[in-house]
């Protein structure tokens, strides 16, 4: 499988992580990681244009060939679920501009594709994206779980197995 550049979005209004891993060869570097941060002051509109203004400018530097989305997942509120998905929205529709494939995982796969687990705890993965990507530092949650998207994707690729959603 030729070298592959993937953006991994764990996406929120408040805290969006990010992260672009590459495969080279058989070994997997971290390009960036970040969290997008919206302030509880900022409006609801503001934040999803500042969630979008940001992800254009991941996309446009770090150059990724595809993007890795974690899937939908069931709330009982209803002001939270539909929150996420303006959100999850904004960050689709920006990188559909951008000509992106995007695969959506369940967290669940993702879990278990990182860390051997599906049950695993938010620690576990941070620890482990840690180890993974020869990071000095765990990165904090958000951060974590999109690089652990990104490697879920490289790794599933790699493997020729369909367990992602192409959007």
């Amino acid at each position: 499988m030729p070298d592959q550049r993937v953006l991994g979005v764990d996406t929120s209004l408040r805290s969006s992580g990010v992260g672009v891993v590459e495969a080279r060869g058989s070994s997997y570097q971290c390009i960036s990681w970040d969290r997008i941060r919206n302030p509880a002051s900022r409006s609801h509109s503001e934040s999803l244009a500042h969630l979008y203004r940001e992800m254009e400018q991941f996309i446009l530097r770090d150059k990724p060939d595809v993007v890795a989305i974690e899937g939908i997942f069931f709330s009982k509120n209803v002001r939270t679920a539909v929150t996420l998905g303006q959100a999850r929205g904004v960050v689709l529709a920006v990188c559909a501009l951008h000509k992106l494939e995007i695969f959506e995982y369940s967290p669940r796969s993702v879990k278990q594709a990182v860390v051997g687990n599906g049950n695993a705890h938010k620690e576990q993965i941070a620890r482990m994206i840690k180890v993974l990507l020869s990071l000095d530092e765990e990165p904090p949650d958000d951060a974590a779980d999109a690089l652990a998207l990104a490697i879920s994707h490289l790794h599933q690729s790699r493997l020729g197995l369909a367990k992602a959603k192409k959007l």
